[in-house]
């Protein structure tokens, strides 16, 4: 029997001493974590972001946090999960504080409990000493002026970039992403910073583009014009390009530095949209001064854990498009005797996706739509000129075409086997509208050249408000 509880207190003593394979033991100190970095092979050095941001997701025994990485000389900070977002980032200014309330090693773990101490051993008491003569009683000071309060969490100094950051030793997943991108919304990852993973996976977890009113002040480039494809909010123009890369499930082993490393690539596309304006002046002089557009279908929402793009979430955005008449004046602009235009747009997005098409539709069903994704709109401002008078007036004409034809001949994306999501087929994309538009003074039309693989303009506003 003693042999038996012998062993039982040996077996019962190991236990407590030791630690599993993952260990839940947080503190630097540890002997339990180990040091990693990450390296970056870039396609375009020109590109890189300032910053990169690393998720670290340990897969058992739940541990997750967010590494901001110098991508000029590779060294980085662990960074609390309040602050992934630019404008919550601690400052590098100590002397400003920061909003982490963290120590400089920028460690820890995700809970916000404190860490116990360690015991220490119960001092000897001491003896007890003589009081003391009172002392004479000061003079009373001015008082000082209330100082204004603190932000919550700041003054402390903010963790440093190192070479290296510890992290808990177990396996991960890491998945590396732009975390100075001011276009980029971050809740979903603070989310899943702060909240358990059984509630919230990161299978369910993605950056999404910020969103913007046509009438927002905050949105660059805005239009005043009647919107007929009202289906969803715009982005911004030209966006910055989004990076992403991620690794298969990885070892940290304790007491030792591993290197992972990325090869980042851009989520985005660099499209280029190329389509005509045939001018017929035999009845009214004119000269197109501006063409604006809109396109729809731009994918907003990314899963952070393959970097897919979800389809079901998507959006417009404005350009401006570059005008090139045959025959132009002195500058380059447009003529009266013009009888033709080519405009061109180049924008920056996740991709362009087509109209979808529902239950119980036919092909011809979907291609008459011009409502929600693969719709583009055109506003055309030009100047025309008044026989009566003699005298010009700005005439604005607004268009719009189902790109679903056009689309499919681009093969901007490529669809995942469930028709959720999509991934960009190569850095860049060119959509070549064949319809032409026709515009004459009066309607905007179509340079008919027959065949339904033709997408065809629809008229939808124009302001004319001069008697021709």
């Amino acid at each position: 029997m003693n042999n038996k509880k012998l062993l039982y207190t040996l077996l019962l003593g190991a236990t407590l001493t030791s630690c599993a394979e993952v260990e839940i033991c947080e503190r630097d100190e540890h002997p339990h974590k180990g040091d990693v970095n990450f390296t970056y092979t870039w396609n375009k050095p020109e590109d890189k972001p300032n910053r990169m941001g690393v998720l670290c997701y340990r897969v058992v025994g739940q541990w997750k946090q967010v590494a901001e990485v110098n991508t000029d000389d590779l060294t980085l900070r662990l960074i609390g999960e309040t602050t992934i977002t630019p404008e919550n980032r601690p400052n590098e200014n100590p002397d400003e504080g920061d909003n982490t309330g963290g120590d400089n090693t920028g460690g820890g773990d995700n809970t916000g409990v404190a860490e116990p101490s360690e015991p220490t051993e119960p001092t000897e008491p001491t003896e007890p000493t003589e009081p003391t003569e009172p002392t004479e009683p000061t003079e009373p000071t001015e008082p000082t002026e209330p100082t204004e309060p603190t932000e919550p969490g700041t003054g402390t100094n903010p963790p440093q970039f190192t070479p290296t950051v510890k992290i808990p030793r177990g396996y991960y997943k890491f998945a590396t992403f732009p975390l100075d991108n001011p276009a980029i919304d971050y809740s979903e990852l603070e989310q899943f910073m702060k909240n358990d993973a059984k509630d919230y996976p990161l299978q369910n977890v993605g950056l999404s583009y910020k969103v913007y009113d046509i009438k927002d002040p905050k949105l660059n480039k805005p239009l005043a014009w009647q919107d007929f494809n009202p289906y969803a909010k715009y982005i911004q123009p030209d966006v910055e390009p989004l990076y992403y890369d991620s690794t298969v499930v990885q070892q940290v082993r304790a007491d030792r530095q591993t290197t992972f490393k990325f090869k980042p690539k851009i989520l985005s596309q660099n499209i280029d949209i190329n389509f005509n304006i045939v001018k017929n002046t035999d009845e009214v002089e004119f000269k197109v001064t501006e063409v604006w557009a809109e396109i729809s279908g731009v994918p907003t929402y990314i899963k952070m854990n393959t970097g897919y793009l979800d389809i079901t979430k998507t959006s417009k955005m404005l350009f401006k498009t570059d005008i090139k008449p045959n025959n132009p004046d002195d500058n380059g602009n447009d003529t009266n005797e013009n009888k033709r235009i080519a405009c061109h747009g180049n924008i920056n997005v996740t991709g362009v996706v087509n109209v979808q098409r529902a239950y119980g539709e036919t092909l011809e069903d979907v291609r008459k739509k011009i409502y929600g994704p693969g719709i583009m709109q055109v506003v055309i401002y030009t100047e025309v000129y008044n026989p009566k008078t003699g005298q010009t007036f700005p005439q604005k004409w607004q268009g719009i075409i189902n790109l679903y034809n056009t689309l499919n001949k681009a093969k901007l994306m490529t669809t995942t086997s469930d028709n959720k999501y999509v991934y960009r087929n190569g850095e860049h994309g060119t959509i070549n509208i064949s319809a032409e538009i026709l515009l004459d003074g009066k309607t905007v039309g179509n340079i008919d050249k027959g065949g339904d693989a033709l997408d065809r303009w629809i008229q939808t506003d124009s302001d004319i408000n001069i008697d021709i």
